[in-house]
């Protein structure tokens, strides 16, 4: 395993700035009268006490909007009309804003503040692409979802980098171990899902059971005891990723009554951040108070003039929603200037489908897309250029306040260089009665990619070499007779559209193992196979795929002349047992027969849960299979020398719980998606479907094998691991198997 300990003092130099004023003398500062203004509607949907925190940043950024224009003969306005995110219904106000018309049409979104609201506004956006610009959204599922859209803006990276930080700050701390406790819901649900493999890729252990959700009014002591019972060290890292300002408060009085502080140590996230938080320490548990959340960079000065400008420190999304003002403004003024060049990434843009025309969110990525161009900055002055060499139908290499705006290539509307900052709160400050902004100090600045003034994670933890198992040449040698044949169970438990991956997955794994000589009376094909005629699957009715690239398939329709043997829902959970023990039934005709002489190749893609590995069903199951129910079964294959030799390969979250709990046993050899404390992701998103085709781990997997049967077991862990993102693919038992270097996988797949 990997191991990178970094420990490390940043020296901010702090930029001496002056402040820009444009030089009005030599027409006695009058403006000019403008021969072309355009005015947009501009929704901002926020909550009440996040607007008061920003108003002044979005007045800002409108003044100088306005500064900026004035000498030009062309003119854009925003017209900001505010709906409070707290109040609203939040799906009706979507459906309005995208029906309204005429001069009261909305023009783009700012807004909402929180991921759980932002679908509901993303939903209706779509059908105009109605530009909806979040400063704040963060949810890595949304953003997952809407990866592949024009009109969804997210100038903060997901919150897989702020759990990123939020490891890399416990690491550089010298913390061994850390913990997490999440809100359940879309927000939280990111942390949770990268927690894990984080620490994994850190080296630092996860004490105890490492994770637990949290709800108002929650007692926590039953956790802090247990992960200081599993902690390797004496510090550990308590992660604290919430919704609600009023739980951080709690979570903190909490932390603060435990007598082994300062033992455990939180970090809290971004939505921490809150008068009424902040406001809640003890002056006496200052020490407590680290949090991680995104910020200006500090490269081009906003938070420095912000500082001389009012006093204080931009607050947690100010410097976003000063430039989502300037990106709609500055697109406004493309469309103007332009309107039948639109050009992003050099390319004109096209659209096939409705609306067929370009809209102001495709002048606003042309915007931010083009490198060339005279360099802009975010303040009056730098506005000023940019408003006027694209008015003069130039292209412009725009920086914003949270810095260089480096956005996704496919789309050009995810951010993809967040700067972070790792905060504590300033005693003596606190104990002065400061305003709960001045209270905050930095300790380090971080990115992924690093500049003069952040360090870069990147470098800090040396992402670029993968995290990989360590293997012995072991040969373990037990008497084994010839192979005469070789069995499968392929499964898959999830029944639903949304997990169409799991169902698709294991027909493909089906049809691997027929190309490679298995007959159908030596399968055991467990599907619900409730999809394929789904009214969702119009388009391809009774097909199922695994792969597209564009509107082509890659796979051929992998349902195609397959033997379902057992629906899920007409199985119960023994009867899997029955079927790898060979116990043949009226219920149950179909079972392996399997002898001493016999390998046994064994699929399973679904969902999993942290207690132990694989759910038996979706993932709202609340039954696991169980990881000792699975070794039981094994056990007793042994006993009646039911295997000659038995491979895993287990697609779920948790997965690494099965190879935990089948570790010791003779002859058995278990692949895993994700270790045991780490949920794996998908990664196959086919748009038109509206779902993910299928799991890299599943994926890299048939192409090993189809490419080349004989593999070796480590050029196939090898290939896992890299291919497999946002989880660690896991190969155990290998003592009791054999050695990686030389044992291939021609055991399983012959041809």
């Amino acid at each position: 395993m990997k191991s990178t300990k970094t420990i490390f003092v940043l020296l901010l130099a702090v930029l001496a700035l002056t402040g820009c004023k444009s030089d009005d003398s030599n027409d006695n500062n009058v403006p000019v009268q403008p021969t072309e203004v355009v005015t947009l509607n501009v929704d901002v949907i926020l909550p009440a006490n996040i607007r008061e925190e920003w108003q002044a940043t979005i007045d800002w950024a409108q003044e100088n909007i306005a500064k900026a224009q004035k000498k030009l003969a062309r003119q854009v306005k925003l017209n900001l009309r505010y709906h409070n995110e707290d109040t609203e219904d939040i799906s009706a106000l979507g459906m309005r804003l995208s029906e309204l018309k005429g001069a009261d049409s909305c023009h783009a979104i700012i807004g909402p503040y929180h991921s759980s609201n932002a679908q509901d506004i993303l939903k209706w956006a779509k059908q105009s692409r109605l530009p909806v610009v979040m400063p704040t959204c963060t949810s890595s599922e949304l953003q997952r979802i809407y990866s592949k859209s024009t009109f969804a803006w997210f100038l903060t990276e997901s919150d897989i980098t702020q759990c990123e930080m939020m490891i890399t700050a416990a690491d550089a701390s010298g913390a061994t171990d850390v913990a997490l406790i999440y809100s359940d819901d879309v927000y939280g649900r990111s942390f949770y899902d990268w927690f894990a493999y984080y620490a994994a890729e850190l080296d630092i252990n996860i004490a105890g059971d490492g994770f637990t959700t949290y709800k108002s009014g929650d007692d926590l002591s039953a956790f802090f005891d247990n992960i200081k019972r599993g902690a390797k060290g004496n510090s550990v890292k308590v992660c604290v990723a919430l919704s609600n300002a009023k739980d951080y408060a709690d979570v903190g009085r909490q932390l603060m009554k435990d007598l082994s502080a300062p033992f455990l140590i939180p970090i809290f996230a971004d939505t921490s951040l809150s008068r009424e938080f902040i406001q809640s320490w003890n002056p006496d548990n200052i020490f407590f108070s680290l949090g991680i959340c995104p910020y200006a960079s500090m490269d081009y000065g906003f938070p420095q003039v912000y500082d001389s400008h009012f006093g204080r420190m931009p607050s947690n999304g100010e410097a976003q929603v000063y430039d989502a003002l300037t990106i709609i403004a500055l697109g406004a003024a493309h469309q103007l200037a332009s309107p039948d060049k639109c050009l992003v990434d050099g390319k004109q843009v096209v659209y096939t489908e409705k609306p067929y025309t370009t809209g102001l969110t495709d002048y606003m990525r042309a915007v931010v897309s083009s490198e060339a161009g005279l360099i802009t900055q975010w303040d009056e002055v730098g506005l000023n250029t940019a408003f006027s060499e694209l008015y003069n139908g130039r292209s412009i290499n725009v920086t914003g306040a949270t810095g260089n705006l480096y956005f996704d290539k496919e789309t050009q509307t995810k951010i993809l260089n967040t700067t972070y900052m790792e905060w504590r709160l300033n005693e003596e400050e606190y104990r002065a009665g400061a305003s709960t902004f001045n209270l905050v100090e930095p300790v380090i600045f971080l990115s992924t990619l690093g500049t003069s003034s952040e360090a870069s994670t990147t470098l800090l933890w040396l992402q670029q070499k993968m995290w990989e198992q360590e293997f012995d040449d072991v040969h373990y040698e037990r008497q084994r007779p010839d192979i005469t044949d070789r069995w499968a169970i392929v499964i898959s438990p999830s029944t639903t559209w949304s997990n169409y991956r799991h169902q698709a997955d294991a027909f493909a794994m089906y049809q691997m193992l027929k190309r490679h000589g298995y007959e159908d009376d030596h399968i055991v094909l467990i599907v619900e196979d409730n999809l394929a005629y789904d009214e969702r699957n119009k388009a391809f009715s009774g097909q199922i795929f695994v792969e597209r690239e564009g509107d082509t398939f890659l796979s051929d329709d992998v349902r195609k002349d397959a033997i379902v043997d057992y629906h899920f829902s007409d199985l119960t959970i023994d009867d899997i047992g029955d079927i790898m023990l060979g116990r043949q039934s009226e219920r149950l005709p179909k079972v392996i027969h399997s002898t001493a002489s016999s390998n046994v190749f064994f699929f399973w893609s679904g969902h999993g849960g942290a207690r132990e590995g694989p759910l038996w069903g979706n993932e709202d199951a609340n039954t696991y299979f169980g990881t000792a129910r699975i070794r039981n079964i094994v056990e007793q294959m042994f006993q009646d020398n039911r295997y000659r030799r038995m491979m895993f390969a287990i697609e779920t979250c948790y997965s690494g719980k099965w190879g935990e709990a089948l570790t010791g046993m003779d002859d058995v050899l278990v692949l895993t998606a994700a270790n045991p404390h780490e949920t794996s992701k998908a990664d196959v998103h086919d748009k038109q479907l509206g779902v993910y085709l299928s799991n890299a781990f599943a994926r890299t997997f048939r192409l090993d094998i189809e490419r080349t049967p004989g593999i070796s077991l480590h050029t196939l862990y090898t290939d896992l691991a890299r291919a497999t993102t946002g989880s660690h693919v896991t190969l155990y038992n290998q003592h009791k198997y054999g050695t990686v270097y030389h044992e291939t996988m021609n055991e399983f797949f012959p041809k």
